[in-house]
């Protein structure tokens, strides 16, 4: 029975991973780049999740982006700023990219312009 128990928590993950990945494509197809601010963040059964606003336009989107996993919320991350490439289409749809930190509003203006050329990694 755990031998059961523990395949399909295998394969939960397996396709879990894949929708993440497939949004992630949906995403990066069809980039729009804003600031992102991380505003909280929370643990459930080890899984580190930070929740982080950004702005398209006039409008306030949420998003939530899973950090890896701990055993406690990772408070010294509220208030910094990453970039968020978001669809186009869709700004609903985004991915808070810790690849690229943003300190000033220059250092965002700077990867705008690098993006022209060399688009961001997930």
């Amino acid at each position: 029975m755990k031998r059961i128990i523990f395949i399909g928590l295998i394969l939960l993950g397996l396709c879990s991973c894949r929708k993440d990945k497939e949004l992630l494509d949906e995403i990066y197809n069809d980039p729009g780049y804003a600031i992102g601010k991380i505003t909280s963040s929370s643990t459930v059964v080890m899984v580190l999740t930070y929740y982080y606003e950004y702005q398209t336009g006039n409008t306030t989107h949420k998003g939530k982006k899973e950090g890896g996993i701990t055993n406690s919320p990772d408070s010294r991350m509220i208030g910094r700023r990453f970039l968020v490439v978001y669809k186009q289409s869709d700004p609903k749809k985004s991915d808070l990219n810790f690849r690229y930190p943003i300190n000033t509003d220059q250092d965002f203006l700077d990867l705008l312009e690098q993006f022209k050329s060399n688009p961001p990694k997930r």
